[in-house]
């Protein structure tokens, strides 16, 4: 920093006036930090959740089209007798159950692992 710089810097904090914060602003400080805190992770687990139902939807989409592309019947899949279309519905439930019953496992694991 040049010598002009801190001059012009100086005279600058010089006309600052000097006030004594709040003996509660500490606290004050943490407490909305904790919020920040509670919030991103809030905004996290939202998100997560996002990317989970569209991988869902998506694992879905790519498991029908590739049933009717590969023009697999649904009389050589052994499954309860149930019309094409819900027999699509029935493996996109299971696979929604199966994405979610992953994410809380990896939720519960976080957990315990990251933060003991």
């Amino acid at each position: 920093m040049s010598q002009k710089e801190q001059d012009i810097l100086k005279s600058m904090f010089s006309h600052v006036s000097e006030e004594m914060l709040p003996p509660t602003f500490q606290s004050e400080t943490m407490q909305r930090i904790r919020k920040e805190a509670i919030r991103v992770e809030k905004r996290n687990k939202r998100l997560q959740l996002l990317a989970l139902i569209a991988a869902t939807i998506i694992t879905i989409c790519l498991a029908i089209a590739a049933l009717i592309y590969l023009h697999i019947p649904q009389s050589m899949l052994e499954i309860p007798r149930i019309s094409f279309p819900l027999y699509y519905l029935y493996f996109g439930f299971l696979v929604l159950i199966l994405l979610v019953a992953d994410h809380l496992f990896r939720q519960h694991y976080y957990k315990k692992t990251v933060r003991p």
